[in-house]
């Protein structure tokens, strides 16, 4: 899926995020790891960083993804009622 407007601005920033704390543009299991951080489970990020993916996440009502289908990884928007329920199903810390 290609992402466009919020959800690009959503995707770049996690990318941000996984460059800043493992040096790599997508770290294994970043969406549930930054979705932990956004949910009041803080102690990876700055205030100001939650607070801007919690603003971007609520702008385009959705979290990113990494989708493995295929053989290829691509970053996937997931509208956030999707994403919440994912999430409780598979969080894995």
């Amino acid at each position: 899926m290609l992402l466009k407007g919020p959800a690009q601005q959503l995707a770049d920033y996690m990318v941000k995020l996984s460059l800043k704390l493992h040096h790599d543009e997508w770290a294994f299991g970043l969406e549930y790891e930054l979705w932990k951080e956004v949910i009041g489970n803080q102690d990876l990020l700055s205030d100001t960083e939650v607070e801007k993916l919690q603003e971007l996440s609520k702008w385009c009502d959705g979290w990113i993804t990494m989708s493995h289908s295929g053989g290829s990884e691509n970053l996937t928007f997931v509208q956030m009622g999707d994403w919440k329920s994912r999430y409780e199903q598979n969080k894995p810390f």
